[in-house]
């Protein structure tokens, strides 16, 4: 198997080890621009951004010989996302991928049969999703399940005799009858009975789906569930609602039959659902085991007495500090995904009397971005993503004895077509404390060193996201690859409080959310103007969720920056704290709630500093966003219009939630981005005499 090319890096780059190119042609590499193609190649635009094909749910079948995947592209026209299911041959290459379903609509969340002979995926195409199967080779999808209501996830007995999904048990007839009557009002923290989910177990036929069984008890809400190995069993994570702030309440329980009681098996702190079980490890659930705050998620194992009753979980991912992604449990092994600081890769822990017999090793070579693992039943061969600065994902494939990935697809060959600008990892002290921190910096097309550029801050959400040293081409609203080609930098900061650098750095945040967080993404700023990069009077920031609050927070605390764009960003957290869907979240990053501390609240919202705008500003929201309410944003543009200091521009998409869906909405969102930075960065600065 072949390897692959290692990225350019940048002095003061993670420092990870680069290995020998290929030889040329070698169809491992990542394709980029060369030779002649490189010279004919243009920068990207809008259009381009939208056209590109994305990877997703990357699936090998139990005996490692074919992977199935998703891929999704936007349909312009009918204004909505298509999905398709392809598949390949591990022993193939990208001629030899094949798209399985065709239909207008959604196919994804492929499954393969225990027996690999043939593959399951969800389908809207009768109108409710259901499941559907089809062979890898080809032939009539045939629909496999036929239930009252929308199927959500689904999973084959490992002795492929049965099928669990989840599923919303249909309204009662009481239910309809009322509602004809009094409507379907919202009564806030209840749910009418069809958005319960539950667990429902159908016999297979002929590969065919009998009458589904209701499992699961009334009054639990089913988020996942996993099958026993004997098949005779379902453990599942519920909660008592399905109200969102629920969440950290939830339990592991598991269930012995349709007539069966649940018996709760966990009652860790945060609530937690399982992942795996496996006959020699058993039960595996992941959890933080804390209630609230910013710790790893882990994967702990669920021991059981002599007795059968169960006794306190162990952690199986405790020496590994990130959040730690289920792959593949097969007694002596477990297999996890996890960031590392702007990367991602795969890791081995050894496993020995129910718990971990040697620190997590890695899989990979560190080389590129890796993710969306997917294990064959014995472990030995993984498919995964792989993708860089310069190339967006394909899926590749490697045994794990020996990393050496071999490439599967090419999604989207148009890609040796365009000019990129470099991508490049940065790092900074912070001007708070001296803490190091760490950025994604996107040079401009055709950029030579020792040129001063203007420069765009994209920073991401959460706040315990993540930039990531991957292909960027876009980061939501903001066209990062357009960007470069108008001749920006686009620096992404992973301020204190992102995931990818350990439970310390994420938990550095809490309690000083607009505080110190905000100093090290300013403090990346002048970090890139001292090394000759970024021109001090040509800088915008912008920032989607978390990143439209430091948008907000950045532009009453200096007016350094010539254009602003706050997507879906909080500015007033008294307010906002009574109108998200998550409260809690401030429990976390606060403390206090708002009537226990009104000057905390008051003082870290950007509302109060409001009359200390005077950079240009653009406000993007979706209309229907539960996370950080459009009334966030009608509130600070309403704030900085009355003041008029500063010109500001207010856009609400239609039916949109916190992240806007609509392709044709998308297209709007990054070309009013564009348009702005044009307008108040690049066009005044023509303007200046």
């Amino acid at each position: 198997m072949r390897a692959l090319i290692p990225p350019r890096l940048r002095p003061l780059a993670i420092g990870l080890p680069l290995l020998s190119l290929g030889p040329p042609g070698d169809p491992g590499r990542l394709p980029g621009p060369s030779g002649l193609a490189a010279q004919d190649a243009r920068p990207m635009t809008v259009e381009d951004v939208l056209a590109l094909k994305s990877l997703s749910q990357v699936t090998i079948s139990p005996d490692g010989s074919w992977v199935a995947y998703v891929v999704t592209q936007r349909d312009m026209e009918e204004d909505r996302q298509e999905t398709d299911v392809w598949v390949v041959p591990t022993a193939g290459g990208p001629g030899d991928a094949r798209q399985l379903t065709f239909r207008p609509g959604s196919d994804d969340a492929p499954a393969w049969h225990p027996s690999g002979a043939w593959l399951a995926f969800g389908s809207d195409r009768s109108g409710e999703r259901q499941v559907y199967g089809i062979r890898p080779d080809g032939g009539e999808a045939w629909q496999v399940t036929a239930h009252d209501t929308s199927v959500g996830a689904f999973r084959f007995s490992p002795d492929g005799r049965r099928l669990g999904f989840l599923a919303s048990p249909p309204p009662t007839e009481a239910d309809r009858q009322l509602e004809e009557v009094r409507g379907r009002p919202i009564v806030w923290d209840s749910a009418y009975t069809d958005q319960w989910s539950h667990v429902y177990v159908a016999e297979l036929e002929d590969d065919v789906a009998g009458e589904a069984v209701k499992w699961s008890a009334d009054g639990l809400h089913v988020p996942a569930f996993v099958w026993s190995p004997d098949s005779r069993a379902v453990a599942f994570g519920a909660r008592s609602s399905p109200v969102l702030r629920t969440t950290y309440y939830g339990a592991t329980y598991v269930q012995d039959g349709a007539e069966a009681e649940p018996r709760q098996v966990t009652s860790m702190p945060g609530g937690e659902n399982p992942v795996a079980w496996d006959e020699e490890t058993g039960l595996v659930v992941s959890g933080t085991g804390q209630l609230l705050g910013t710790y790893n998620r882990q994967l702990w194992r669920v021991p059981f007495g002599s007795d059968g009753a169960p006794l306190n979980p162990v952690s199986l991912t405790g020496d590994l500090d990130a959040n730690a992604n289920f792959v593949h449990l097969d007694g002596s092994r477990l297999i996890v995904s996890a960031a590392r600081r702007t990367g991602a890769t795969a890791y081995r822990i050894d496993l020995e009397d129910g718990g971990p017999a040697s620190p997590p090793v890695d899989l990979t070579d560190g080389g590129r971005y890796y993710s969306g693992f997917s294990a064959s039943d014995d472990g030995g061969v993984l498919a995964f993503t792989a993708e860089d600065g310069a190339a967006p994902p394909d899926v590749f494939v490697t045994t794990t004895s020996a990393f050496r990935p071999d490439r599967l697809t090419d999604l989207n060959p148009q890609m040796a077509g365009f000019a990129l600008g470099e991508q490049l990892v940065e790092r900074w002290s912070s001007r708070a404390g001296g803490e190091e921190i760490e950025g994604v910096l996107t040079l401009p097309v055709g950029y030579e060193e020792g040129d001063r550029v203007p420069m765009v801050l994209v920073i991401h959400g959460g706040p315990a996201g993540i930039s990531s040293d991957r292909f960027n081409a876009t980061r939501g609203a903001y066209p990062v690859q357009v960007y470069a080609g108008m001749g920006f930098a686009v620096l992404q900061p992973n301020y204190r409080g992102s995931s990818g650098y350990g439970e310390r750095f994420r938990g550095l945040n809490r309690g000083d959310i607009s505080g110190r967080d905000w100093i090290d993404i300013d403090s990346g700023v002048d970090a890139m103007i001292e090394r000759g990069i970024a021109d001090p009077d040509r800088l915008a920031v912008s920032g989607w969720s978390f990143g439209g609050h430091h948008t907000y927070w950045g532009i009453t605390q200096t007016g350094r920056f010539k254009a602003a764009s706050a997507g879906a960003g909080a500015n007033d957290l008294i307010s906002m704290y009574s109108q998200t869907d998550i409260p809690e979240f401030y429990h976390t990053y606060l403390g206090p709630k708002p009537w226990e501390d009104w000057e905390l609240y008051e003082e870290r919202s950007a509302y109060r500093h409001v009359e200390n705008v005077t950079t240009p500003l653009l406000i993007q929201v979706g209309e229907r966003d539960e996370r950080v309410p459009a009334e966030q944003s009608i509130q600070f543009f309403e704030a900085v219009r009355a003041i008029g200091k500063a010109p500001t521009e207010l856009v609400l998409y239609p039916n949109q939630p916190h992240g806007v869906r609509s392709p044709r909405l998308q297209r709007d969102l990054m070309s009013r981005n564009v348009t702005w930075l044009e307008r108040w960065v690049l066009q005044a600065e023509a303007l200046v005499p």
